[in-house]
């Protein structure tokens, strides 16, 4: 068990001005920090996800000073409006220590909708099945762009366990010393 249904609160947005529930991304969420120091389900798949990160980007993406794994569950009727995880469509480099790609480990999958899809440049449709993993990159290409979305769940839920990878992160300089959100 990663969280506990009972602990799970509803989603919450950060911009640079505040932090706010989220009407766009209607899940239930908990934050789930990975102990590097104990080998457990969650270092182990979170270590999966980060090394299958590197090898797809071709860098190194290190493992501590990233964010927590974000847990989110989708009841019947849930949804997330497009929206980006980070910098894309932009013809310059990422900077260092931002978000530079997605991973989306699918737990549970609904029986009827609740794909993920890429409305812009390709627009791509992903049905989910359990187990089954999406990794996106944040592209610079204006027409490969890596605005999401989660289509509503009609039948069933849906769990998904979601990673962002940055570079430039450590313990001594984590993910958020580059965020300046609610501040």
């Amino acid at each position: 068990d990663f969280a506990n249904f009972n602990e799970l609160v509803q989603a919450f947005v950060v911009s640079t001005s505040s932090t706010e529930t989220s009407w766009a991304r209607e899940t239930l969420t908990k934050n789930l920090m990975v102990n590097w120091d104990v080998e457990n389900s969650l270092s182990l798949v979170s270590a999966r996800m980060f090394d299958l990160a590197s090898e797809l980007l071709g860098k190194q993406i290190p493992y501590e000073g990233q964010e927590p794994v974000n847990f989110l569950h989708y009841l019947r009727g849930y949804e997330y409006l497009p929206h980006f995880d980070g910098r894309s469509g932009l013809d310059e480099p990422q900077p260092v220590g931002k978000r530079v790609a997605t991973t989306l480990l699918y737990c549970e999958a609904p029986t009827l909708g609740g794909a993920t899809v890429f409305p812009q440049g390709q627009k791509v449709k992903f049905q989910p099945g359990p187990g089954d993993l999406l990794f996106f990159e944040y592209d610079r290409d204006p027409g490969r762009d890596a605005m999401h979305a989660a289509c509503p769940i009609i039948e069933g839920n849906k769990t998904v366990l979601t990673q962002w990878h940055r570079l430039g992160v450590s313990p001594e300089t984590p993910w958020d010393t580059f965020e300046a959100w609610g501040t």
